[in-house]
């Protein structure tokens, strides 16, 4: 695979390797919120006016929100780096009667004819939610996170990067067939 495919490819997961760091936090919190709820306390902390995102206190339902947002983008980042490292769902029992050129020819056609299509049209309707969720100023109806369009921006730009990703890959995969080094990894 040429040199600027694999360099693409890194960059489109880098964002991931920092996300997945969001794992610890979000094991905090639960443990914080847990431990809140034994408490009967429902507000960690509070202050005067308006702060972006979290609003006017730091409360249960605010880390509640916290851990799907985050959560959110474990899996939505991480379904790229899954991609990425061929950890991703694959029909592995039709794969192994396969040789390799087939299974390359598969990978590719998959990459453009599933792949591509599903994360333009889920970046599509994912730019529309979450343009929604600004336009009407979206946030917890339950005293949680305020601003919900920016988890909901995620969503369109995860599919985007997915999608140029399978892009890439479909690529990396065709020159790879034309080559004829079917052993080369992806990576």
């Amino acid at each position: 695979m040429p040199e600027f495919l694999k360099r693409l490819i890194d960059a489109i997961c880098y964002p991931a390797r920092w996300i997945s760091w969001l794992t610890l936090p979000l094991i905090a919190m639960i443990l914080v919120t847990v431990v809140m709820a034994q408490f009967g306390s429902s507000t960690l902390l509070d202050w005067e006016g308006q702060i972006p995102i979290l609003g006017r206190a730091l409360t249960v339902n605010s880390l509640v929100d916290l851990q799907w947002y985050i959560f959110a983008l474990l899996v939505l980042f991480g379904g790229i780096w899954a991609l990425r490292d061929d950890r991703h769902v694959s029909v592995d029992f039709l794969s192994l009667q396969m040789s390799r050129r087939q299974q390359l020819w598969f990978r590719m056609l998959g990459d453009l004819v599933f792949l591509l299509p599903f994360c333009l049209i889920m970046a599509w309707y994912g730019w529309s939610f979450a343009e929604v969720a600004w336009r009407t100023a979206e946030a917890s109806t339950q005293g949680g996170l305020n601003n919900r369009w920016l988890i909901k921006s995620v969503l369109p730009i995860s599919f985007g990067m997915m999608g140029l990703l399978g892009l890439a890959r479909a690529i990396g995969t065709a020159i790879q067939l034309y080559r004829g080094n079917l052993s080369e990894d992806i990576r």
